[in-house]
């Protein structure tokens, strides 16, 4: 009944909606209640003089819009990349000999952990820069 008495305040309610909209208010106290603080509000602010701007409002173009698509994008396509630099160096640092190896495997092994993770980049990476380094 809420978005009929909107709709009503606004004028754009049909004579059917309207008439639906008077016999549930004369029937429900609550939404007359409701109805009317609404109507005063809605008069209020409708009295109300408009206030001038002094910095203009600038709507984004299509362009920015595009430009935040793509910008979205390349996060996207970092996080698959570092998802599957880190696959890739797990299987580097630590290889399976045979299926029932890995499943044997340590749970510190897997990769379970973000710190783990971030740690085994951190050793590839310093294995790279540095190749005398690498154990």
């Amino acid at each position: 009944m809420r978005e009929l008495f909107s709709a009503a305040l606004d004028g754009e309610l049909s004579e059917l909606d309207q008439a639906r909209l008077d016999a549930h208010l004369a029937a429900c106290a609550g939404c007359l209640a409701y109805a009317e603080t609404t109507a005063g509000a809605s008069t209020l602010l409708r009295q109300t003089p408009l206030e001038e701007l002094t910095v203009p409002i600038v709507v984004p173009g299509r362009r920015l819009a595009v430009a935040r698509k793509l910008q979205v994008a390349a996060a996207a396509a970092a996080v698959a990349a570092t998802v599957g630099l880190s696959a890739a160096v797990s299987t580097i640092e630590h290889p399976a000999s045979s299926h029932a190896a890995s499943r044997s495997a340590a749970p510190s092994a897997k990769l379970r952990f973000p710190d783990q993770e971030l740690r085994m980049l951190q050793r590839a990476s310093q294995a790279r820069s540095h190749p005398h380094l690498a154990l």
